[in-house]
């Protein structure tokens, strides 16, 4: 199979990304490219999710061979070489693409020439493509924004659900916070310690406090604090109940400290909060 788009250059001109061509091969062996430096001016990424093959890492000059649940990103103007294999042909997903956007990934395809990687969550990054597919099908001006969209959306989830080859942390530990901190989120006003959160996720203490600043950027406790918040401000806009209530509700034991930590975060006392977002609701 061997599914090929050209995308024409946008009306708009000020799109944080844009594809450039785009595609899905599947069982063709002659799958294959070279090009020297500063002949490609397009960042190029392909996700592989079935068979097999290999990409010269520009860093190194070493062969890798990728299959399912990897792929590669070459930087702008970069050397490129791939292939798939020729017994076992890559079942791959591919686009050329311009951007603006200031994500670590493309800063080390452009530094490095290439990053090699592993990723997750495949269905959502199939959904995503199929969708820029039909798109192209045929191709309107009117998709445009639509198409940019789809594209951020794909580079900011493989951000956050990738791992380079060579990494020292697993993409495995790092969906497994992702997951422990939705399940805190839905329940934060629960009382949550360290020792809880770990065990939640299923390590030590320790590990999970530094593996979830790493993934998150911030500590558990930190983060709690900010789904309590999130949710009080949420009450605060669409119920009527008092401000002792939102504190007790949200997972505030004491209304005087929900005050404080809340003018802290948002500016505003909760009062004023309800003023401006409450909709006539009244102060309680």
């Amino acid at each position: 199979m061997r599914q090929h788009y050209i995308v024409p250059k946008p009306s708009f001109g000020q799109y944080a990304c844009y594809p450039d061509m785009l595609g899905h091969y599947s069982q063709l062996p002659q799958h294959a490219e070279r090009r020297e430096s500063g002949q490609m001016r397009h960042y190029n990424l392909h996700l592989v999710f079935g068979g097999s093959g290999y990409v010269v890492d520009g860093g190194s000059g070493t062969r890798v061979e990728l299959k399912a649940g990897e792929g590669f990103l070459f930087g702008r103007h970069a050397f490129q070489q791939y292939r798939a294999s020729a017994r076992e042909p890559w079942d791959i997903r591919w686009i050329h693409f311009d951007a603006h956007i200031p994500l670590p990934m493309l800063s080390e395809a452009d530094d490095c020439g290439s990053v090699l990687f592993t990723f997750s969550e495949h269905d959502r990054f199939k959904q995503l493509t199929e969708e820029m597919y039909m798109l192209c099908e045929p191709f309107g001006i009117r998709h445009e924004p639509r198409l940019s969209a789809l594209l951020y959306e794909i580079l900011v989830e493989l951000v956050q659900h990738s791992e380079r080859l060579a990494g020292l942390q697993s993409l495995e530990k790092q969906n497994v916070i992702r997951r422990t901190a939705d399940q805190i989120r839905q329940r934060s006003a629960e009382g949550w310690t360290l020792e809880r959160m770990a065990e939640l996720a299923g390590y030590s203490s320790f590990h999970f406090l530094r593996l979830f600043q790493q993934v998150m950027g911030k500590t558990p406790n930190r983060f709690v604090t900010e789904c309590r918040i999130d949710a009080a401000k949420l009450l605060l806009a669409t119920t009527a109940c008092s401000v002792t209530e939102a504190a007790a509700l949200s997972g505030f034991a004491q209304p005087s400290y929900f005050i404080k930590v809340f003018r802290a975060a948002v500016g505003l006392s909760p009062k004023k909060y309800r003023t401006l977002y409450g909709q006539g609701l009244p102060d309680r």
